[in-house]
């Protein structure tokens, strides 16, 4: 979540409202048992989730052992999704009444400034081990004392604890409200996306601002480095080498998709689980070695800031063709702005993919001098596949 002054501003006026709520509230019996209740709820649900989960691993090592080898390695990934029930009943209200339009605002409220939370938690499997990563087994049994009142204490599930005694929004008043019904059990499959157990996965990037500290290194860094780029022969030359590679990846991509799709539009016509679906995909560089200007440690940071989503291929059940707005203009060459002024006449003939432009002049993260030491092992092909009934 982008935290912005003016959503600063939100939070802390609903973190207040939170304060007050919770010092009038008194914890009846009635809503302790509805606490108690909603917590063993909690617990089936991410038993289910897990089910999903490993329902999913079968599914695409099935796909794998099909002949789709290229799936290798997937990961399932399986988060808890809060959304109260009643707003899509709320919502589809033409001319919402001034009062359905306060529950409504409340709900939205609520659960967009607990998203940090929620997305935190997630579970991931991975098909290489055939197991669940050990943060996630550590999750689905942790549970921690909640204290209701100086004499009251009840152990709740680790990601129920968190939302209503952690950094969220939610008052105690409001859990009175919720039900198991408003939590939904969420599962993708990512490929050579990398995984961090303590941040809930994203195809985005990192979002950085003048406050973070990283950011600005990696950004002083890059433009410290090109004001000393030499544009000689060898240079341009792994230049051409690098877009060639991503224009490989491309195809690649693109090949993968369709395949999925393929499999995808026969499962969405069989079975209503699958009724609707995206499969999207993007290029990234996963820097795999040291190198004279950056330590694999700096490299994992850059890959984590890079802005790589900013070019991606995909479709769903309702757009089963793949569209690649960036490279639709046969006459569009993405060699401008800082290419060409330094290709030879030939050189200016080769098509420049959108990534060699997006990554390495409009961003701020990877320099020329990055550019030149790349390999090409280390150009990924990412893809994630989420899907749900109707």
């Amino acid at each position: 979540m982008r935290y912005t002054a003016a959503k600063n501003s939100k939070m802390q006026k609903l973190l207040k409202r939170k304060e007050q709520l919770n010092k009038a509230f008194v914890w009846t019996d009635e809503a302790i048992q509805k606490l108690i209740d909603l917590n063993e709820d909690f617990g089936k649900l991410q038993i289910k989730l897990e089910q999903q989960m490993r329902s999913a691993y079968e599914l695409f090592t099935n796909l794998e052992k099909s002949g789709m080898n290229f799936l290798h390695g997937f990961k399932v990934i399986g988060q808890i999704d809060f959304e109260k029930s009643i707003l899509e009943e709320l919502c589809d209200h033409e001319n919402p009444s001034r009062e359905e339009r306060k529950i409504i605002d409340k709900w939205e409220d609520l659960q967009y400034y607990s998203s940090d939370i929620l997305d935190a938690w997630q579970l991931v499997f991975d098909s290489v081990t055939i197991d669940l990563l050990p943060l996630s087994r550590i999750r689905l049994t942790l549970k921690r004392d909640c204290w209701l009142s100086d004499h009251q204490t009840i152990e709740l599930f680790g990601l129920l604890k968190n939302l209503i005694d952690g950094e969220t929004v939610f008052s105690y008043e409001d859990f009175t409200e919720i039900t198991i019904k408003d939590f939904k059990p969420n599962v993708q499959v990512i490929l050579n996306y990398n995984v961090n157990e303590l941040e809930g996965h994203t195809t985005s990037f990192h979002y950085w601002d003048y406050h973070d500290s990283v950011g600005n290194i990696l950004h002083d860094r890059k433009f410290i480095l090109n004001d000393t780029f030499a544009w000689n022969e060898k240079n341009i030359q792994k230049i051409m080498e690098v877009n060639s590679w991503v224009w490989k990846r491309h195809e690649e991509l693109k090949s993968y998709i369709t395949e999925l799709n393929s499999a995808f539009n026969i499962f969405s016509q069989t079975d209503p689980e699958f009724k609707n679906y995206t499969i999207e995909g993007q290029i990234e560089y996963h820097g795999s070695e040291a190198n004279d200007i950056a330590t694999l440690e700096l490299q994992k940071e850059m890959c984590k800031y890079a802005a790589f989503h900013y070019w991606t291929l995909g479709v769903d059940n309702d757009r089963p063709e793949i569209s690649d707005s960036s490279h639709e203009d046969d006459k569009l060459n993405w060699n401008f702005e800082v290419y060409s002024s330094h290709l030879s006449d030939e050189q200016k003939k080769v098509k420049f993919h959108y990534f060699m432009h997006t990554v390495f002049v409009d961003d701020c993260i990877y320099s020329f001098e990055d550019l030149v030491r790349m390999r090409e092992e280390d150009f990924k092909v990412c893809l994630e596949i989420n899907w749900w009934p109707d």
